[in-house]
């Protein structure tokens, strides 16, 4: 499951990278393909450096996948998801656009994977018998 979770980071690491280096690197070209409002250069770059900061979690995640790392990056994963789902099908904000919802699916599939394996590794620790410390056998005894 280690390895689920580290490809689903890296998958999610690429998605970021994509978008944050395209928002900081060319934010007149790319702002058309997230927004139907006013360009403004500040902001389109500073949501672009955002995006490579998470990029940079997931990173990290993937090298180690601790369970508290890996529930930000899906927690972080599911604010932006549910941010761009809004702003696409309701606030009508974001273009609805191949681009967009394709963006939005792999980011909610990561999510849902990476919040699903974390749920049945948890499962499975609960499940595996706990080891009586040998004062507590003592006391049984």
């Amino acid at each position: 499951m280690e390895s689920q979770i580290r490809f689903t980071l890296l998958i999610a690491a690429a998605l970021y990278m994509g978008w944050g280096l395209s928002l900081v690197l060319a934010p007149g070209a790319s702002h058309g393909l997230i927004s139907n409002g006013p360009y403004d250069p500040v902001t389109t770059a500073m949501f672009g450096a955002a995006m490579i900061g998470m990029m940079i979690m997931f990173v990290i995640a993937a090298y180690d996948p601790e369970r508290e790392i890996v529930r930000a990056a899906a927690a972080g994963l599911a604010v932006v998801g549910f941010t761009s789902a809004y702003l696409i099908f309701i606030a009508k904000a974001m273009p609805l656009a191949p681009i967009t919802v394709i963006s939005l699916l792999v980011d909610l599939g990561a999510c849902a994977v990476l919040f699903l394996t974390e749920a049945r590794i948890d499962l499975q620790e609960q499940k595996k018998p706990r080891r009586v410390a040998s004062a507590a056998r003592r006391r049984h005894a």
